[in-house]
């Protein structure tokens, strides 16, 4: 199935995030303010819409897989707050103005990370959660936009609220989520979806409509 530099704060700093400033900036410095900060409560669900394959339709399902299948590098998608989405707008913008100081001044995906990924309390508290299901936690992106995960179909019907399922597409068995994952409401600030639940390749979407020639003499179709 397919499916990061320390941070040397001032008092002044450390003044700024007790009065609860969004960010706290020196130089090209940028800590997140944390987002994750309800208490998980496995009963207060929110869906990620949007997760699910528009192939994983009940015409094509041939029923649920055993909860003893492995799902490997399973992906779960980190989203920015509103004020970073905001700010990142901005120094993309700046990066192409020749009279800005942000002129190709280009990001690693390191300082990407501290400066629009989520704080590393958030990242903390997902990832001890998923391990907490019985996942293993293979990796978190250097950018922190994503967070790799690996574990079992039942540990995803447990812990996603979602059933893996077989499904016949273009004559090919394939394996989705029959629905679009469940987690608990203290992540949604931080994680905007769950993606390589499925193995259908991306061209099964696509459908040949015709041909076209092209005339070596005049160049027309």
């Amino acid at each position: 199935m397919k499916s990061s530099r320390s941070l040397l704060m001032s008092a002044g700093l450390l003044a700024a995030v007790a009065l609860g400033s969004t960010f706290v900036t020196l130089g090209q410095t940028t800590i997140s303010r944390q987002r994750v900060t309800e208490a998980v409560d496995l009963d207060r669900l929110v869906t990620l819409r949007g997760n699910t394959h528009p192939l994983a339709r009940p015409a094509f399902d041939r029923g649920p897989v055993e909860d003893s299948l492995p799902m490997r590098r399973m992906l779960m998608v980190l989203q920015r707050a509103p004020e970073q989405e905001s700010e990142l707008k901005q120094l993309l913008e700046e990066q192409q103005i020749k009279s800005s100081p942000n002129f190709h001044k280009w990001l690693t995906p390191e300082e990407f990370g501290k400066r629009f990924g989520p704080s590393d309390a958030d990242i903390q508290a997902t990832t001890d959660w998923l391990v907490s299901q019985g996942f293993q936690v293979n990796r978190v992106s250097a950018g922190k936009s994503v967070i790799e995960f690996s574990g079992t179909a039942g540990q995803v019907r447990q812990a996603l609220h979602t059933e893996m399922h077989r499904y016949m597409v273009n004559g090919v068995e394939r394996v989705a989520n029959a629905s679009d994952p469940q987690i608990p409401a203290a992540f949604s600030p931080v994680v905007r979806g769950i993606v390589s639940l499925n193995n259908i390749p991306r061209q099964a979407l696509v459908r040949p409509l015709g041909t076209f020639s092209r005339s070596k003499e005049t160049g027309e179709m």
